[in-house]
């Protein structure tokens, strides 16, 4: 990111916490930061609003953010893209792989008391039971499978006999090159029937995250957005979400109909929100991915509550000023980051120690 940014931020920074100094709001306490949208968060933001009004009237985003405009058939699109250091965290193939070979359950006709009564037997793996007269063909049938890193055949298998939160599930990662995994993240201007304004995605590369953002900056450069998405999950083997089941890719599914775009998002969906819940039910009040940062020491540079996207990038339609904007993109751009942190923190706890 260039300097331009960070002496933005720099000064927004300085703004806001002259804010909290001259007692005009409080800071939030640890429980009820994780609360929902409340009328001093909706001061907050709107002061927050008018500091970005002001310090980016006059300006573009590429003054901000390293990108391009580029031009596809359907128009242009603003592509922002940046590199940031990777956490290090890389899904290993032989713990999936591990995971699945020590799991009897995914035949048919063992369940949880058969597949105990055969490892005291001596079957402890799949590949255990090759010499088996009753499961030999479905191992074989698995372990082709596990060879060949169908992830596709393998998700399914699990999908069949465990809940979406297993730990078996997430190490199916571990079948997944870096470069073919993308986190995805979308903002919209609300449900269903409305414009997505802005698309985030994350890419593990060459040890580092490629994050780019499809800007929307007119509700009719979304058609463009959508298609270079497209050829983005074109070259993808899994996703990483957070609710995306149940609301990005149906989101994203229903903008390629409207537009009648021929792609579906048929790639396996790993949504971390059901991990999440396995893992921190048990002492968080809730697990949004807000409440969920707080545990992940995460925080934010500038950020706007969720609900209040739309209204922000109405406001950047009004003023022709950026500034709201930006605030979106940031939004986004650490709802991404602390997706990728996020997983690494699942992994560990789920896959490695769990296995």
């Amino acid at each position: 990111m260039n300097w331009e940014w960070e002496e933005l931020a720099r000064r927004v920074r300085a703004e806001m916490a002259r804010r909290y100094q001259e007692g005009l709001s409080h800071p939030q306490s640890f429980l009820s930061a994780w609360s929902s949208l409340t009328p001093a968060a909706y001061e907050e933001a709107k002061h927050l609003k008018r500091i970005l009004l002001r310090e980016c009237a006059g300006r573009s985003l590429l003054e901000l953010y390293p990108g391009e405009v580029r031009e596809t058939e359907y128009g242009p699109v603003l592509i922002l893209r940046e590199r940031r250091p990777s956490p290090g965290f890389a899904p290993k193939p032989e713990l999936g792989e591990a995971w699945i070979l020590r799991t009897l359950r995914l035949l048919y006709g063992i369940g949880e008391s058969t597949e105990m009564r055969l490892k005291l037997l001596g079957y402890i793996t799949l590949r255990d039971l090759l010499s088996h007269p009753r499961w030999a063909w479905q191992v074989e049938r698995i372990l082709q499978a596990v060879e060949r890193r169908d992830l596709r055949a393998l998700n399914q298998l699990v999908a069949r006999w465990f809940p979406v939160s297993h730990p078996i599930a997430l190490s199916l990662l571990g079948f997944v090159r870096p470069e073919e995994l993308l986190f995805l993240d979308i903002e919209t201007l609300g449900l269903y029937t409305e414009a997505i304004i802005l698309i985030g995605l994350i890419r593990p590369k060459e040890g580092e995250l490629e994050v780019t953002h499809l800007v929307v900056r007119e509700i009719a450069e979304e058609l463009p957005a959508l298609a270079l998405l497209s050829e983005e999950l074109g070259r993808t083997k899994a996703l990483v979400t957070y609710n995306g089941k149940a609301f990005d890719l149906n989101f994203i599914e229903g903008r390629f109909r409207y537009y009648g775009l021929p792609h579906e998002v048929d790639q396996p969906n790993f949504d971390l929100l059901p991990f999440a819940r396995r893992y921190f039910r048990e002492f968080l009040p809730d697990c949004r991915l807000e409440t969920v940062e707080k545990a992940l020491s995460v925080r934010r540079t500038i950020n706007i509550p969720s609900a209040l996207v739309p209204e922000f990038y109405m406001e950047y339609l009004r003023e022709k000023n950026v500034g709201p904007l930006v605030a979106i993109i940031e939004h986004n751009r650490q709802d991404l980051l602390s997706l990728v942190l996020l997983l690494g923190k699942l992994w560990e706890e789920l896959v490695v120690r769990g296995l």
